[in-house]
């Protein structure tokens, strides 16, 4: 290859490279009807509210194996599967307003006060800490809010259960 074309070969590998992983890392709207709706079902099965956190996917694919199978069905293998929830729940907690996080910290909060001082000086400092993995998570999914956002009330309620 003459030395004036490699620099543009290895531009348009770049950017054949930042495309496919843009095209990785976006959330297409069918993926978040799958997730929430497999996970209404999945909720109804087993009486399980709802969560966020490093595991959560993970779970909710081992539950899913061991019964209905919608996941596969869905077309979501378990890295996808991930994925696909990770960016879908992460989008759902970018889609809640600041103020609503700012009540439930606080209703929370109230709740210290039947507790031993020693004990809600313990609960306070957790409690700041998961205010700040959430914001960090609302950022990661602040991307994906757009595409969540119209599916946050049905996941309010899965988030709600029991």
């Amino acid at each position: 290859m003459p030395r004036s074309r490699l620099p543009r070969a290895v531009l348009a590998a770049i950017c054949a490279f930042a495309l496919s992983v843009a095209a990785a890392a976006a959330l297409e709207t069918r993926e978040v009807e799958a997730v929430v709706t497999i996970l209404e079902r999945l909720s109804v099965e087993t009486g399980r509210t709802v969560f966020y956190d490093e595991r959560a996917a993970r779970e909710w694919f081992e539950i899913d194996a061991e019964s209905s199978r919608l996941i596969p069905a869905a077309g979501f293998g378990e890295a996808s599967w991930k994925s696909a929830f990770d960016r879908t729940m992460t989008g759902f907690l970018a889609a809640i307003p600041q103020p609503e996080l700012e009540r439930m910290t606080r209703d929370f909060s109230g709740r210290l006060g039947k507790m031993t001082p020693e004990h809600r000086q313990m609960a306070t400092a957790m409690l700041r800490e998961q205010v700040k993995h959430i914001d960090a998570l609302r950022e990661q999914g602040e991307r994906y809010r757009p595409m969540v956002a119209p599916y946050a009330a049905r996941l309010r309620l899965l988030s709600r259960r029991n």
